[in-house]
Formats: structure tokens, sequence, C-alpha cells
């Protein structure tokens, strides 16, 4: 399941100015207004062995863009953010943090809902088309020949690409109780991704790179039902990996 909200400036007029960078903000939004009804998301989150899922994720802002300069992005309200989770609990508790909290912190903004929308999620077949609405990143951390470790983000096109989302979902299936999830079949393909598509985003102070496009999800059906609502690849809690049929 998903939501989709549209927010506005709180003095209903103005402008809404972010850091181009600006997914450590609205993870910081969605945690504030799921704090008192749904802290584990954010306080514990679900463990696989020595990995720590949220299991959930949200696409970028989308609206209307004033301006883009000086490491800042302009929007002219509204702008539309989509969460999705396979944990009601926390999206309905998200969705009533939207609807009942007057005014929003977003960065140095303040805002609040004009409307929250429940999206229920589609009966997929064993292949179908989607477009990432948040940069997809799946990466390995390496060991230089002088011991220091160095994050590396793939490509689309190395093997490796498909093979890691293969294995980060199906502990994500896992997580979610999906029984033989090992032996059920699931397969990524990218099927279009231009050198724009590349994203480098500045989280805290680490560098995220991830890529938009097009991608063929072939498999299981529960399984795509868990990229839908979990997002793929890592870092989906921070803003990447979430995925729209085309």
């Amino acid at each position: 399941m998903r939501i989709q909200v549209e927010l506005e400036h709180y003095h209903g007029e103005g402008e809404i100015v972010l850091p181009i960078h600006y997914n450590r903000l609205i993870q910081g939004m969605i945690y504030s207004l799921i704090r008192e009804r749904s802290p584990e998301i954010h306080d514990t989150g679900f463990v696989w062995g020595k990995r720590t899922f949220r299991l959930f994720v949200f696409s970028r802002l989308y609206g209307k863009i004033k301006s883009v300069k000086n490491g800042t992005i302009v929007f002219q309200p509204p702008v539309m953010l989509k969460v999705s989770s396979p944990i009601e609990n926390f999206l309905s508790a998200l969705a009533d943090g939207f609807s009942h909290v007057e005014k929003i912190s977003l960065g140095n903004n303040a805002v609040r809902s004009s409307s929250v929308i429940f999206a229920p999620t589609p009966n997929f077949t064993e292949k179908e088309t989607f477009k990432a609405i948040s940069p997809v990143s799946i990466y390995s951390t390496l060991t230089t020949p002088g011991g220091a470790k160095k994050t590396y983000y793939y490509h689309p096109q190395e093997k490796e690409f498909a093979e890691k989302l293969q294995s980060n979902l199906l502990k994500k299936a896992e997580l979610l109780g999906l029984e033989n999830a090992q032996e059920r079949c699931f397969e990524v393909d990218s099927i279009r991704t231009r050198n724009t598509d590349q994203k480098v985003v500045y989280y805290k102070n680490f560098v995220v790179k991830g890529w938009m496009g097009i991608y063929t999800l072939k498999g299981d059906p529960e399984l795509l039902k868990v990229a839908y609502t979990c997002g793929i690849g890592s870092k989906n809690s921070q803003g990447f990996g979430m995925l729209d049929l085309v």
C-alpha cells in the first residue's frame, strides 16, 4: 500500500525552498509524524542478520520547479510526495500525521497537507514494467590494497546490479514472512537507463549514487509486490528505489 500526499505552504501562498539534496529532510519529516504512533520503525526497524530494514520507501518531490541555483531548489506549491510500505500501521500513522498536524516542518519551511490519498497495491502478473520515481541504488563495500574501505555503486548494465537487487529483495520478503522466499523466482532487467538517469545524492556526509530509468521485474507476483511496497535496492528509507507501474 502507499499514500500520495500533496503539500502546500502553511500560509497558503509562498515558495518551498529546499537544498538540492533534500532526502534527509523528507525522511526527518516522515519520522516526526510517526514517532508517537509507530516509533519502532525509527528506533529498531526490522533485523535480518546484521542488516536493519525500515521497510518503507519514498519518492522524490514532484511539482513545479521555479528555480535551481546556489545549492537550492525552489518549488511553487503544491508538491507531491509518495510513500510506500507493506506495514499498514506505519502508513496509517503517517497519513494521520499528515492529516491532523496543522503545521509540518520540512527543513526551514512550514507546510501542511492539502490532500492525503491511499492507493491500494495492484495485482501483479509475472512480468511488469516499472519506472523509478526515486533512484535505485545498490552497492558493495570493498577493501582497497591499502586496507581502506570503499563503497562501489553498481551500474544497471553490470550483472551484479541485478544479482544484488535480487538478494536484497529476498531478505525483505523473508522479513515479511513470505514462505519459501529464497526458492521463488525474481529477476530485474534494466530496459532504459540513460546517462542523465544517474543521480548523485548527498545524504548527511555521504555520497549515494542511484539510477532512475525503466525496469522490468519478472518472477513470482508476491515478490513483485514486495518490490513495489518496500522499494528495490538499498537505502529505501532514505529515499531510494521507489517504483511506479508504467
